[in-house]
């Protein structure tokens, strides 16, 4: 009976280990099919992230070239511009004026007076029209550098009393890539002309400052201001403005209230 006994434990303990190895192997197998499954999908979201970066640097890609092939689209249009109206209208005027020095010679004291008011206007128009020739052509803003080009863009609209408009700059001569150079005082051009259009009596204030390794542009008119939260506020001005802030990684803040005017933030 001792005999039976022992052989029924042995048994019995046999078939406790075998459970308990069976138990073990399951929790192995379970445990390396539960790191196969959060492996695959550890890896599958990885791909899928990496997919939706590699797409998404694309399409940024292909924004900024969007915006750089528009912008030089837009700029040789400026330069065709400004040379038919330095090559064509220009030389017409010039010899509109020849004439009338001509004619003024031939005739008497009071047609004189007449024909010398028609030579101060054809002077006038000639002379406005070579300054919007210069603002318009890129190389040439180039040149004369920024502050320059703006300092006559700014004299251009105190001259014909479209506006007052007035620079502070704490450096004369700054040193900027030539494509950001053009981009800038298009940006600011953009902005000014908009201040004029909509409220001719304005005051323009414009401040430049250059902070260690940043340029800071303040363009702050005295206007009609307007409703930023309107759909209204995504004209086609702000949109170049904005969009052309963009391709040369400048921070571009516009803020606007009824009655108070508009302020335009460009850090670079």
């Amino acid at each position: 009976m001792l005999y039976i006994w022992t052989a029924g434990a042995d048994q019995m303990n046999n078939n406790v280990s075998e459970i308990y190895v069976f138990i073990i192997t399951g929790i192995l197998l379970f445990g390396l099919l539960a790191g196969f499954i959060i492996f695959f999908v550890v890896a599958y979201y990885k791909k899928q992230q990496q997919n939706s970066r590699e797409k998404q640097l694309l399409q940024t890609k292909f924004n900024e070239d969007l915006l750089t092939s528009t912008i030089e689209i837009q700029e040789k249009a400026f330069d065709d511009i400004s040379r038919e109206l330095h090559d064509n209208v220009g030389q017409q005027l010039s010899a509109a004026s020849i004439y009338l020095n001509l004619l003024m010679q031939e005739a008497g004291q009071d047609q004189n007076v007449k024909l010398q008011t028609c030579r101060e206007i054809i002077s006038n128009s000639l002379q406005d029209i070579r300054h919007i020739s210069q603002t318009l052509l890129g190389d040439k803003i180039t040149q004369v550098g920024f502050i320059a080009s703006l300092r006559l863009e700014l004299s251009k609209i105190n001259k014909l009393g479209i506006g007052s408009a007035t620079l502070h700059t704490s450096d004369e001569s700054l040193e900027l890539d030539p494509r950001k150079e053009i981009i800038l005082f298009r940006i600011v051009q953009e902005a000014v002309n908009n201040a004029t259009k909509h409220a001719p009596e304005s005051e323009i204030h414009i401040s430049i400052q250059k902070e260690e390794d940043q340029l800071k542009i303040s363009i702050k008119d005295t206007g009609q201001g307007f409703d930023t939260s309107s759909n209204e506020k995504a004209g086609v001005g702000l949109i170049n403005m904005e969009s052309r802030a963009k391709t040369i990684g400048a921070q571009f803040t516009l803020t606007s209230k009824l009655k108070e005017g508009t302020q335009i933030n460009i850090i670079l």
